[in-house]
């Protein structure tokens, strides 16, 4: 069961019947205390993203890879707030590619810097819209290897 935000149709958490009607917790699934996060976490962020989260990229989240917004090597944490879907391409680009860079914003939006200085805030798709519906479409492929 998917609980959204009643304005927003944001993702608020994934739950069942079963822990609705036992009182257990709702809400984003707790941090991993390693690299790679837990299936409960790993399906939240899939829930909460629908796609890849570059601007204008519509890659289903099955395609995608959960990457670590701050890496984790320099202290990101394995949480929802930090994670989010990438395709491949994507993913690659956001660590590679010289002049791109993107921060998490408080409300789950994705601020990206491009390489000349333009910034561009993707938000997860609300539920109950054509938007929120990912392409049956795969990624672009890169015409170049990184460093594009």
């Amino acid at each position: 069961i998917a609980l959204t935000h009643p304005l927003t149709g944001a993702l608020l958490a994934l739950t069942d019947a079963a822990t609705l009607r036992t009182g257990g917790r709702a809400g984003p699934p707790p941090e991993t205390p390693g690299y790679r996060p837990g299936a409960a976490l790993a399906a939240f962020v899939r829930a909460r993203d629908r796609r890849c989260r570059f601007p204008g990229c519509r890659a289903r989240p099955s395609r995608c890879d959960l990457d670590h917004q701050l890496p984790h090597a320099r202290g990101g944490p394995t949480a929802h707030a930090n994670l989010c879907c990438l395709c491949e391409h994507h993913h690659r680009l956001s660590h590679q590619a010289p002049g791109w860079s993107m921060r998490p914003m408080p409300d789950g939006a994705i601020a990206w810097t491009l390489p000349g200085g333009t910034q561009v805030i993707t938000h997860p798709p609300a539920y109950g819209t054509d938007d929120d519906l990912p392409s049956s479409q795969p990624p672009p492929e890169p015409d170049d290897p990184p460093p594009f």
